[in-house]
C-alpha cells in the first residue's frame, strides 16, 4: 500500500513538473514569437524609411549630409574665422563690448547719437580683423559648409564648430552697428549679407541643436535690420538685395532635415544606450522590450515628418498627435517601462516647429518692412496697406505660417507694423503685452522696436 501511494506521489511530481515545463516552453515560445514579430515589424520601418530616402543609420546620415549642388565649400573658412572667437582671449577683450560682452550693456543706441562703446568696439573689431575677413570670404562664396561631425556618438554628439559660429555673428553684428554709426550704409549691406550668411553654414546640418543655431543666428540677422533700417539711407536696389536675403531659407525644410537626422541619432540610443549614460544600461526591460520601445519612436518621428513636409498648421498638429500618443503609450507602469527608451529620447519637437515657425514669421515680416521702406523711398510716405505693396514691392502678400492667414500690417504713430499671430493662433493685433504667447511683431517705430 505505501509503495503503491509512494508511485502515485511520484507520478503526480512528474504530471506536475511536465505540465510545468510546457508551460514554460509555452511561454518562451511567446516571448521568442512576440520578439520575432516586433523585429519583423521594426525591420519593415527601416526598409520604409530607406524607400523614402531617409537615413537609417550613422553611415547613412553622413552620406545624406552634404552641401548643395553647385555650392562651393566655405567650411575651413567659418572654422578658421571662428575659432579664435571661442577663446577667453576674445572673451575678455570683449567683456565690456555690447553684444559679445558678459559686462557690456544690453543695446546699441541708433546711428546719428553718440556710442560710448564705440571706439573700444573698433579696436576690437581690428584686433580681429582676420577673422573679419575669413568670414566676408565665406559670404562671397555663399557660406555653405559641411562640419566632421561623427554621427556613431549618437545624442552625445558634441558641436563646438556650429556653437562658435555664434561667436561670430556677435562680431559682424557690431560691425554692422559702427558702420551704421560711420554713415556708410553699402558698408552696412555688407555686414548684413555676413550676418544672413553665417547661418547657412548650418542650413544643410542634420541635428536639432545645428538647426536651432541657425535660427539663432537668423534671428539676429532680421534683429538688426530692422534696428537699422529706419536709420540708414540704403537706395532701392540696396534694399531689394535685403530682401532677397531675408527669402533665402525654406525653415519648413531645414525643419524636417534635423528631425531626419535627430531620428538617427535617437534610433542609435536603441542600439547603444550606453551613448545617453552608463547607468540606462542597467534599467530593466531593455533587452526585452527594445525593438518594440523603437518601434514607437520611429512611429512617432514618422508622423511628424510627413506633418513637416505638408505645411507649418500640418507639422503643428502632428507636433501635437505624437506627444499625445506617447502620453498614452506611456500611462501604465509596465508600458512606462516598455517604452522607456523613447521617453527619453523623443525630442522636443513642439519646440523645435515653435522656433521654426517663428524664425519664418520674422524673416516674412522683415521683407514686409523692407518693402514698405521702398515705398517710402518711391513716394515719400509708408502705405496704409500691405496690398499696396504688391506686385511692385512684395510679390504677393506673405501668409502667417501660424495660420495661413496673411500677414497683418498697420500704420501705428506714423510707422509700419507687422505681425504675425503665433503658436496661440489669435490675433491680438500685434501687441501681445503680458501674454504667454504673444503675436509676432516687427515695427519701423525706433521707440517701439521688438
Amino acid at each position: 500500500m505505501g509503495e503503491q501511494k509512494s508511485k502515485r506521489g511520484r507520478n503526480v511530481t512528474i504530471a506536475l513538473a511536465a505540465i510545468g515545463l510546457a508551460g514554460f516552453l509555452i511561454l518562451c515560445a511567446g516571448i521568442l514569437t512576440w520578439r520575432a514579430s516586433s523585429k519583423a515589424k521594426l525591420e519593415k520601418q527601416l526598409d520604409r524609411m530607406r524607400a523614402n530616402g531617409q537615413p537609417t543609420t550613422a553611415a547613412e546620415l553622413s552620406k545624406h549630409y552634404v552641401i548643395p549642388a553647385g555650392a562651393e565649400d566655405a567650411t575651413q573658412l567659418w572654422i578658421d574665422a571662428c575659432t579664435p572667437l571661442d577663446t577667453e582671449q576674445f572673451r575678455l577683450a570683449g567683456t565690456d563690448l555690447p553684444i559679445v560682452g558678459a559686462n557690456g550693456p544690453l543695446e546699441i543706441p541708433p546711428p546719428g547719437t553718440p556710442w560710448k562703446e564705440q571706439a573700444a568696439v573698433q579696436q576690437l573689431l581690428n584686433t580681429y580683423a582676420d577673422s573679419m575677413q575669413l568670414m566676408h570670404q565665406a559670404t562671397a562664396l555663399g557660406g555653405y559648409a559641411r562640419f566632421d561631425h561623427d554621427f556613431t556618438q549618437g545624442i552625445a554628439l558634441l558641436l563646438p564648430n556650429v556653437l562658435s559660429l555664434r561667436s561670430g555673428a556677435r562680431l559682424l553684428k557690431l560691425e554692422a552697428h559702427t558702420n551704421a554709426h560711420r554713415g556708410d550704409p553699402a558698408a552696412c549691406l555688407q555686414s548684413l549679407e555676413a550676418m544672413f550668411t553665417i547661418g547657412r553654414g548650418v542650413e544643410n546640418d542634420p541635428i536639432l541643436v545645428s538647426q536651432l543655431v541657425m535660427i539663432a543666428l537668423d534671428s539676429m540677422a532680421v534683429q538688426t535690420t530692422v534696428e537699422l533700417l529706419p536709420h540708414l539711407q540704403w537706395n532701392d536696389s540696396q534694399l531689394q538685395r535685403l530682401q532677397e536675403l531675408t527669402r533665402r531659407t525654406n525653415y519648413l525644410a531645414t525643419v524636417r532635415n534635423s528631425i531626419l537626422g535627430q531620428q538617427v541619432l535617437g534610433r542609435l540610443a536603441f542600439d547603444n544606450p550606453a551613448l545617453m549614460d552608463e547607468e540606462i544600461t542597467q534599467l530593466p526591460g531593455l533587452p526585452l522590450f527594445g525593438n518594440e520601445d523603437q518601434s514607437l519612436y520611429l512611429e512617432l518621428m514618422g508622423d511628424f515628418i510627413e506633418g513637416t513636409q505638408v505645411s507649418w498648421a500640418e507639422s503643428f498638429r502632428a507636433a501635437g498627435s505624437a506627444q499625445t500618443k506617447l502620453t498614452e503609450a506611456t500611462k501604465s507602469p509596465l508600458n512606462r517601462i516598455r517604452y522607456m527608451l523613447t521617453t527619453l529620447v523623443f525630442p522636443a519637437i513642439d519646440a523645435v516647429i515653435t522656433a521654426g515657425a517663428r524664425a519664418d514669421s520674422y524673416a516674412k515680416l522683415t521683407d514686409v518692412l523692407i518693402a514698405a521702406q521702398r515705398y517710402k523711398l518711391a513716394k515719400s510716405e509708408y502705405p496704409k496697406t500691405i496690398e499696396e505693396l504688391v506686385p511692385t514691392y512684395l510679390p504677393s502678400v506673405p501668409i502667417d505660417p501660424h495660420d495661413n492667414a496673411p500677414v497683418r500690417y498697420a500704420l501705428r504713430d506714423g510707422y509700419p507694423i507687422a505681425w504675425c499671430v503665433g503658436i496661440d493662433m489669435v490675433d491680438d493685433g500685434g501687441i501681445g503685452g503680458d501674454k504667454a504667447e504673444p503675436d509676432v511683431t516687427l515695427t519701423l517705430n525706433p521707440e517701439k522696436e521688438d
